[in-house]
C-alpha cells in the first residue's frame, strides 16, 4: 500500500511529513558542522531520514497490538562526496529485500554480503 504523505512541519533542522490518518510519519533532519580533510577545515553535511510508524500485529492467538516501527537512514560527509553518499546508498538499498528475506532486519546476519561502489 502506498501512501501520500503530507508536509506536517518545517523545523529549524528539516521537515516532517505525515499520513493524517495514521501514525506514519517521516522526518528529515539536516545537521552541518565542521571536519578537517588533510588540513583544510570544509562542511561535514549530517542527514537524517526517519520513518516512524505503528503497525498493527497478532501477538498471540486472536490477541493483536500496536507495535512502534521505526527505520532510520543517517549520511555524513562533506558536500564533495555528496555523489558517493548516493552510489553508497543506492547499492544498499538494492539489497534490502535480499536481507528482508534473510531475516536480517529481525536480529540475523546477512548471508549475501555488501557490495559497494
Amino acid at each position: 500500500m502506498t501512501v501520500n504523505l503530507q508536509l506536517l512541519r518545517l523545523e529549524n533542522s528539516g521537515a516532517i511529513f505525515a499520513d493524517p490518518t495514521s501514525d506514519l510519519t517521516v522526518r528529515f533532519r539536516n545537521t552541518t558542522s565542521q571536519k578537517t580533510l588533510n588540513g583544510v577545515t570544509t562542511k561535514n553535511n549530517i542527514t537524517e531520514i526517519i520513518c516512524n510508524n505503528q503497525v498493527m500485529v497478532e501477538v498471540a492467538d486472536g490477541v493483536f497490538a500496536k507495535d512502534a516501527v521505526s527505520v532510520r537512514i543517517r549520511t555524513s560527509g562533506s558536500p564533495l562526496s555528496e555523489n558517493s553518499i548516493g552510489l553508497m546508498i543506492s547499492a544498499l538499498a538494492t539489497l534490502v529485500p535480499t536481507w528482508a528475506s534473510e531475516h536480517v532486519f529481525i536480529g540475523f546476519n546477512p548471508t549475501t554480503p555488501p557490495v559497494v561502489p
